[in-house]
């Protein structure tokens, strides 16, 4: 069959499965509606491929954004995990440093106070003979203040060539601070080579040592030429716990009882001492390492 018409049947059987018969101009209407028909299903089609596309990108992204979601929750946890630690720790070491001041609010530190004579052995009559001493000093500095006041007494460190520090444990903390205001009258007496001081806690041994460095930076790093023409120093002052860093003149410095360049000078105002910063340093020491040891009872 080679008639157009016959042709076009055969086409509409092979396409549709069925036959129709329309005229030219309907043929020809729906040629190009069917064109312009697929071609916007193609269009179509293209769009949709490519959603489908941009949807398994989007999944593969989401995917990832999960992953990661999930690493930082994990590395917040772990981060609120620590700052619970450092919290608990830190909570900690401020009760421990409180009961540690509270245990010493009422101890004095006197420091170079000879030890007793070396023919006394006891350790409980070398004891007595620190107190007895003690008391002297006491009287001698105008305190009321007795051996009676003093609940113990023990030397701080390592025996060795210099006097140890003498740890005395006070009755109450009014003696303690009356002894302490008493401590300028050993000026001009017997004793005036000797230091009074509160104890202190190793926590803040350490803070009055970093001001100390404090002070030498400034010192170093922050005196104006006005300042040194006024002779004008940073200085540490205040007796032991409450020192403070203040800018004055090099004599209020001393008469504060700051010092040239020791802790303090002979028997002046609270927590002084008298002979030279590196002994004292080498008193602290032993202070430190005894306070570490466990605190049994030895022959002194």
């Amino acid at each position: 069959m080679t008639d157009p018409f016959f042709k076009n049947l055969e086409l509409q059987i092979k396409e549709t499965g069925a036959a129709f018969w329309a005229c030219r101009s309907c043929q020809s209407f729906a040629a190009t509606f069917g064109a312009k028909v697929n071609a916007k299903l193609k269009e179509v089609e293209e769009k949709v491929v490519g959603l489908q596309e941009k949807v398994e990108t989007h999944t593969e992204e989401i995917q990832q954004n999960k992953e990661k979601l999930v690493s930082v929750e994990k590395k917040v946890e772990k981060m609120e995990r620590n700052m619970e630690d450092m919290e608990q720790q830190s909570e900690e070491g401020l009760l421990e440093e409180l009961r540690a001041r509270e245990a010493i609010k009422r101890n004095l530190v006197m420091y170079g106070l000879n030890e007793p004579h070396h023919s006394i052995k006891d350790g409980k009559d070398r004891m007595e003979a620190d107190k007895e001493e003690c008391e002297k000093v006491f009287r001698a500095m105008g305190s009321k203040a007795r051996r009676s006041d003093i609940r113990f007494c023990r030397r701080l460190g390592e025996k060795g060539e210099d006097d140890r520090p003498l740890l005395l444990g006070m009755t109450s903390e009014t003696i303690k601070s009356e002894v302490l205001d008493h401590a300028k009258g050993l000026q001009n007496t017997d004793y005036q080579d000797i230091g009074v001081a509160p104890d202190q806690t190793k926590k803040q041994k350490q803070a009055e040592i970093r001001l100390a460095e404090e002070v030498k930076r400034k010192n170093r790093d922050e005196l104006t030429e006005q300042d040194v023409a006024k002779n004008l120093k940073w200085a540490l002052i205040g007796q032991r716990g409450e020192k403070r860093i203040v800018k004055v003149q090099e004599r209020e410095r001393e008469e504060a009882g700051g010092g040239p360049s020791t802790r303090g000078t002979r028997g002046r105002g609270r927590g002084t001492w008298s002979r030279g910063r590196g002994k004292i340093a080498r008193q602290d020491e032993q202070m430190d390492d005894d306070m570490e040891r466990p605190r049994t009872r030895t022959k002194q």
